[in-house]
């Protein structure tokens, strides 16, 4: 007899388990059930949010909207316009920052030419670095675009 009421026990153990497996599956299904309800609900008021802007659109006359849609355009260009100019605008400023300091740099090593006139090595070095400045200068207004008309300016200022 203890032998059956130990299958017995065996058998309640092995329901009970599959039971709790079972009631954690529910609750898993419960849960995607519920989340898929909310994604349908959220659907459906997209769907009926889009249907009253539609009516809305509708009742509105047509070349109301096309003169809305021209006003848009055209601040658009003029904003575009705008950019185009403040981007010329910056490259010219920067432009003639790069001048400026290249100017600066010049009288910079002439004045230390004058106050280092004994040293020859200081006044070679001084050189070396005076034309590694000015082609580096050249490099970066040439990757940036400005033309020769700034390359020249320089040479003419150098005069």
């Amino acid at each position: 007899m203890s032998c059956t009421i130990e299958k017995a026990l065996a058998d309640a153990k092995a329901l009970v388990e599959r039971l709790r497996d079972h009631d954690d599956a529910a609750e898993s299904l419960i849960e995607q059930t519920t989340a898929l309800s909310k994604r349908v609900e959220a659907m459906k008021q997209y769907q009926e949010e889009i249907q009253e802007l539609n009516e809305v659109a509708r009742h509105r006359p047509r070349s109301t909207l096309v003169m809305g849609i021209q006003q848009e355009n055209r601040q658009i260009r003029e904003l575009q316009q705008e950019n185009k100019e403040l981007r010329t605008s910056l490259e010219e400023h920067q432009s003639a920052l790069e001048l400026i300091m290249s100017k600066y740099r010049e009288q910079m090593f002439r004045l230390l030419m004058a106050s280092k006139k004994d040293d020859p090595g200081i006044i070679m070095k001084l050189k070396e670095q005076h034309s590694k400045v000015i082609l580096s200068t050249k490099l970066t207004w040439n990757e940036n675009g400005v033309g020769e008309a700034l390359v020249n300016l320089h040479s003419d200022f150098k005069q």
